[in-house]
């Protein structure tokens, strides 16, 4: 779902310092420690392990801990999965990226049969409405069939022209299962099992259906952030996710399918690299990944691919210059995942890496008096589009909060994060239909930040500077 997959980029900030020669142990006790962290980490180079850890508990009914080989449900990964072999069956003459649907599923009787292709469903461009918008979660609380999960939530009129607007949606990705199904002449679970994960020798690793007991999968909990409990996740069929959401694996096994991917063992380096290439005009989305550079901490290319189902979490990183693989696995939705993977890659690095600190009596107090005033930024769609340039006001506020106006919205209640030697914020801004969620960081007269909104089912990026006096 796209609330927890994204819950990484807008997570609430601590007051931290910069430990120069931390080490992948002691980030990992502090994630534990003040952050809830409750997973698996793996950090590997070149398919080689650099680390590997658990912390936390599988089951907090019995008190058992979780350990390297647990088995976790992987949510929206699963979808990466199904674009590889989308892209096998591309390589093998099967499937055309540019063909309409109803070319593979004649009996689809949506609006876009004849116009949305497949490349539209990979970079979730169908136009469609997003599956969840006729009746929310509850299409997960109820078994259905896929064909009737296709022809209730994925035939719809169309929202948008295919190819023109990202709307986030895991209906795109069941009509890719079936569209697998019908190309391969196997069921889904075949196809995976036949052409990824037997060849990968991924042995912990297969698709879930709620009927099924599977030896080592932990249970999941979803923290509320009122309250700062846990509780069982409520009950859904998982089933009804099929190709979008509904696998389980470890930690090692990912491991082998991000080294089956980088390393071309699944797919020649040309579907690779067309896979990696990013839709600016689509939020930066390749197929299945989304490919960011210099972003944050990381100073280099990567894929990134996020999911999360209710407190089932992960986050995969690919540093493509470095072949380095950081894969992060949680049963809660408690713990920023793409904020710890981001500090993982800085240990990996050895860049500083952030660590709590107290508070010395001749810490200055903040300040600011700096930040203050218009910023400009440019909101432009893709590199070489024509500069978007919109005025944010910022006007600080007693202690680290600050209020002020973007994109012509009145904003209060802003919140600056003040220890590192950039000046980190986050706020909230809204209209009469959606809201609205923003954070970054401001580094002398320049600032960077990601915008996104769940409503729109958009996740946009910016930069800027400040205008002078």
């Amino acid at each position: 779902m796209m609330r927890s997959m994204l819950t990484g980029f807008f997570a609430g900030m601590c007051a931290i310092g910069s430990a120069q020669n931390a080490t992948f142990k002691d980030l990992l006790q502090y994630y534990q420690s003040a952050k809830n962290f409750n997973g698996v980490v793996l950090v590997a180079t070149n398919s080689h392990i650099d680390y590997l850890d658990a912390a936390g508990l599988s089951s907090r009914q019995s008190g058992t801990t979780l350990n390297s080989k647990s088995k976790f449900k992987i949510a929206s990964v699963t979808k990466t999965f199904t674009a590889v072999l989308i892209l096998q069956l591309v390589e093998k003459g099967k499937l055309d990226l540019h063909a309409p649907i109803g070319k593979y599923l004649p009996d689809y009787t949506g609006e876009g049969k004849n116009k949305i292709t497949i490349e539209n469903l990979l970079t979730y461009s169908s136009g469609l409405p997003n599956c969840e918008s006729y009746v929310g979660d509850a299409i997960y609380s109820s078994p259905i069939s896929r064909d009737s999960f296709i022809f209730k939530y994925c035939s719809g009129p169309l929202d948008t022209v295919p190819g023109t607007a990202f709307s986030y949606d895991n209906g795109d990705y069941v009509l890719l299962g079936k569209i697998a199904e019908q190309a391969g002449g196997r069921p889904f679970d075949k196809l995976l099992q036949e052409n990824i994960l037997d060849p990968l020798g991924m042995v912990n690793t297969g698709v879930l259906r709620s009927s099924d007991i599977v030896t080592g999968l932990v249970q999941a909990y979803t923290y509320d952030d009122s309250t700062h409990a846990f509780s069982a996740d409520k009950p859904y069929y998982i089933d009804n996710f099929f190709s979008a959401g509904a696998m389980y694996s470890t930690a090692e096994d990912l491991l082998k399918f991000d080294q089956g991917i980088f390393t071309h063992q699944l797919l020649k380096k040309a579907t690779v690299d067309l896979m990696l290439t990013p839709h600016p005009a689509l939020g930066n989305v390749g197929l299945a990944f989304w490919i960011a550079e210099k972003y944050g901490p990381i100073k280099t290319k990567f894929a990134y691919r996020p999911g999360g189902i209710y407190g089932s979490s992960a986050n995969w990183i690919h540093v493509i210059d470095s072949n380095r693989s950081i894969i992060v696995l949680s049963n809660t939705n408690a713990t920023d995942l793409f904020g710890m993977s981001q500090q993982l890659n800085a240990v990996a690095t050895h860049a500083p890496v952030a660590f709590p600190v107290t508070a010395t009596k001749n810490q200055p107090a903040f300040d600011a008096t700096a930040l203050a005033g218009t910023w400009t930024l440019d909101l432009r769609p893709s590199p070489n589009s024509e500069a978007y340039l919109k005025d944010f006001i910022l006007t600080p506020g007693p202690g680290k909060t600050f209020s002020g106006q973007f994109y012509g919205s009145p904003f209060t209640g802003g919140q600056f994060l003040t220890v590192w030697p950039v000046q980190y914020f986050a706020f909230h801004t809204s209209d009469q239909a959606n809201d609205y969620y923003h954070s970054g960081f401001i580094d002398g007269n320049t600032i960077s930040g990601v915008s996104y909104s769940a409503s729109r089912q958009f996740l946009s990026h910016w930069t800027g500077t400040k205008k002078k006096p």
